[in-house]
């Protein structure tokens, strides 16, 4: 599994951004991948890296739709080959459970 982590910043907009953010995150709950909102940001988990940037482009899609004149990308992946690491197996490694 390939675990990332995303946040959309849309500009232009005002301060009040969380429509543009609604719009974004319908598109990954809508992807059939394992996702889990955060107060910042958004973690998924996919089988391959052009499954997390096709999601990425339609989120931000999504954002320039609904009228953003410009979003900021914020894109961190973590790509493991050695083990299968899930968000699951992450969190059980550090909270012990």
């Amino acid at each position: 599994m390939i675990i990332a982590e995303l946040t959309l910043t849309p500009l232009g907009v005002g301060t009040g951004v969380s429509g543009y953010v609604k719009k974004a995150f319908e598109v990954i709950k809508n992807a059939g991948v394992k996702y889990e909102l955060t107060p910042m940001s958004t973690i998924i988990e996919a089988e391959t890296l052009e499954d997390i940037f096709k999601l990425v482009k339609a989120a931000e899609e999504a954002m320039l739709n609904a009228g953003a004149k410009r979003v900021i990308i914020d894109l961190k992946i973590d790509h493991r080959v050695d083990k299968d690491a899930t968000m699951e197996s992450k969190k059980r490694a550090v909270l012990g459970r």
